[in-house]
């Protein structure tokens, strides 16, 4: 009975692993006031348009975000647009080639509580292309604010090499301020977060994919 009992469960496992997809993720996980996420989506688009979907980000990202949010940024939440925690304005960036400084600024709101206006989010914006062929372009803050303590966050495009897949990934690093520290919990950081990452990493995956058609 036992062994049957075991034989079951694996059986089980099985089942779920084989309707689940290895090859997209998300995770959040939450050590000593900081909290660490991971989201990763594969992608059929041909390398090289993937790689030219990746500079145009940036450069948008750089030098205009406007139009970053038709296509990059779309579906986010990110341009005065209210979901049930929190409401987010972002307004501007603008670029230093001379420090590297990406800097953004905009508006907080946490309805009910209080609101934030001109959060200023200075970043210094690094590029690193790995012999592998793996991009990385990654963004740590320059200096604390308000709103958020210290931040790291890094984007990768990890070509298809000897396999058949690519993929978009993301990781990102982030410590609140006190206020928000106590305000926002683990759950509600998922809540706020992890959709974001994904739905940036889905939108690349988008604009490569129509490309390499």
């Amino acid at each position: 009975m036992f062994k049957r009992l075991i034989l079951f469960c694996l059986g089980l496992l099985l089942f779920q692993f084989s309707f689940s997809s290895p090859n997209d993720s998300i995770s959040t996980r939450y050590n000593k006031g900081v909290f660490n996420s991971y989201c990763q989506i594969s992608t059929s688009a041909n390398d090289s348009v993937s790689n030219a979907v990746v500079n145009h980000f940036v450069q948008q990202m750089c030098y205009d975000i406007k139009g970053l949010f038709k296509w990059g940024l779309k579906g986010m939440s990110l341009k005065n647009e209210k979901d049930e925690l929190l409401v987010f304005d972002f307004k501007r960036t603008s670029y230093s080639k001379q420090t590297g400084i990406l800097k953004g600024i905009g508006d907080v709101v946490v309805p009910g509580v209080t609101t934030i206006n001109d959060v200023s989010v200075d970043s210094k914006l690094t590029i690193r292309t790995y012999t592998s062929g793996k991009r990385e372009v990654k963004l740590d803050l320059a200096k604390s604010n308000l709103f958020i303590k210290s931040m790291s966050g890094s984007f990768y495009f990890v070509p298809k090499g000897d396999n058949k897949t690519a993929y978009f990934q993301i990781r990102t690093s982030i410590s609140f301020s006190w206020f928000f520290d106590v305000f926002i919990t683990q759950k509600r950081y998922q809540s706020i977060m992890e959709w974001r990452l994904r739905q940036v990493l889905l939108n690349l995956r988008e604009e490569a994919e129509k490309r390499s058609v």
